[in-house]
């Protein structure tokens, strides 16, 4: 997998992990948008983002380098399950992310970020930004910045987050060239 598409997943299995805190900052409304992913090679990775807040589920789908891949992450157990139209039929499951893996916390300043108010969060190894309903709108960190871009808060059907049937799922390797996808990320979401 290209080095920028197994960051973008990585990043998308960090979005939305559940931190120590009492309430868990997870975006309180459905929506939809677009979830753009730069690195500091000039690499750039659109991707399609859909967030359930009653299911609390997120799925991104993207198509890099011709390659169709998508991934649902639960937010309460926090498996998340990624597949590719290079490997019909098999998906993957990244490690669940740990509650104690959030370092993040709120600070004073606030921002808009594609005309959207948000609050910003320092964590250990990235910033984001967050609107009043905890949708994550900006991420920052060494190497690369995010945004969620043409965002629509809308219902999301229960389906979208259904992980195609019969999809024969295998634990994601500790052997993956560039360390992989990394879910946690300190990210307060």
């Amino acid at each position: 997998m290209p080095r920028i598409a197994a960051r973008a997943f990585g990043l998308s299995a960090a979005l939305l992990a559940s931190p120590v805190l009492a309430e868990p900052p997870y975006p309180t409304v459905d929506f939809q948008g677009e979830w753009v992913l730069s690195d500091d090679k000039g690499m750039q990775v659109r991707a399609e983002m859909y967030y359930s807040a009653a299911g609390r589920k997120m799925r991104i789908d993207m198509n890099q380098q011709g390659m169709a891949m998508s991934s649902v992450r639960d937010m309460v157990s926090g498996e998340m399950v990624m597949w590719s139209d290079q490997m019909p039929g098999m998906g993957m499951r990244l490690p669940t992310t740990k509650n104690e893996d959030f370092d993040g916390e709120p600070t004073d300043e606030t921002k808009t970020v594609n005309g959207e108010d948000c609050t910003v969060w320092q964590m250990k190894v990235a910033v984001a930004c967050l609107t009043d309903e905890n949708i994550p709108v900006e991420v920052t960190g060494n190497g690369f910045s995010s945004g969620l871009e043409n965002l629509q808060r809308t219902p999301q059907d229960a389906g979208v987050f259904a992980v195609p049937e019969g999809l024969n799922i295998m634990d994601m390797p500790t052997n993956v060239p560039g360390g992989g996808p990394k879910p946690g990320q300190g990210l307060p979401f």
